[in-house]
């Protein structure tokens, strides 16, 4: 399926990365998005995915850890936990370097830094009480457990205008949205479409729908009625990544008619 990306970009194509740890560094990678970025003309979108603090998060990733851990667990957990929290001085660190580059931009900037799940810290979860199991339950008992053990942090920043005003809990579908916003840009196409769903809800998960006004409706799926306007976003999402996309020239029309980017 054509997701709209022109190029990618991994090992094989990349210019040689400096490690941190057993894989590619966030600095290294930082560095890449700010030469990138810097050298094209054009409006460019990237899509990063850091590698260097992902995990399993292995004890003594890391023979120079900066940071120290005290808890009541295991020795290999303390040292688990350690190598997740170095990573993540790391990345914190990378986030900073790109705002404070885009703030010395003239061309609009936006950045939007997030974590796409739970980190797999495993029995670190259980021996401190987090969790039951190593991993969260696809399925919690409360809006308030599936909040705590699946959201993660989100930051969207611009240069023209700062962070992202509080945004809440946020379904990774309606990013696009938000990023779009904070740009500046509006257009009546999948943008819009989300903009009007986001109004009615601002989680959308398989086993839980969430209001603005935190209402919560769970197991949605096995009602016998379900919202139109969340059966639209499933039809449109499996039409145009499984089905015959059907929904391109009205949702995404530059997928089919190419369009050329131009600064204004």
């Amino acid at each position: 399926a054509d997701f709209g990306f022109n190029d990618f970009r991994s090992e094989e194509t990349l210019p040689p990365m400096q490690k941190r740890g057993p894989l590619a560094s966030d600095a290294a990678m930082t560095d890449e998005i700010i030469r990138e970025a810097d050298a094209s003309e054009d409006p460019v979108f990237m899509f990063a995915v850091s590698l260097q603090n992902h995990g399993p998060y292995e004890p003594y990733r890391y023979y120079n850890p900066s940071h120290k851990v005290a808890a009541p667990i295991s020795s290999w957990a303390r040292e688990s936990l350690l190598s997740y929290a170095e990573g993540s001085a790391d990345a914190d660190r990378g986030l900073e370097r790109l705002v404070e580059w885009a703030k010395k931009r003239q061309r609009p900037t936006v950045i939007a830094f997030f974590g796409d799940h739970l980190p797999p810290l495993g029995p670190v979860y259980v021996e401190t009480g987090f969790l039951k199991d190593n991993v969260a339950p696809r399925k919690e008992p409360s809006p308030e457990a599936a909040l705590e053990h699946h959201q993660t942090p989100l930051i969207i920043w611009s240069n023209r205008t700062g962070p992202a005003e509080e945004m809440g809990a946020v379904s990774p579908a309606f990013l696009p949205y938000h990023i779009l916003t904070t740009a500046g840009i509006t257009h009546p196409y999948y943008t819009g479409f989300l903009g009007a769903l986001r109004e009615r809800y601002r989680v959308v998960d398989r086993n839980l729908l969430l209001s603005p006004a935190g209402e919560a409706t769970p197991d949605w799926a096995r009602q016998k009625k379900v919202d139109p306007a969340i059966n639209d976003f499933r039809l449109i999402q499996y039409d145009m990544m499984f089905g015959k996309r059907n929904a391109a020239p009205d949702f995404f029309p530059e997928t089919v008619d190419k369009v050329v980017a131009h600064t204004s």
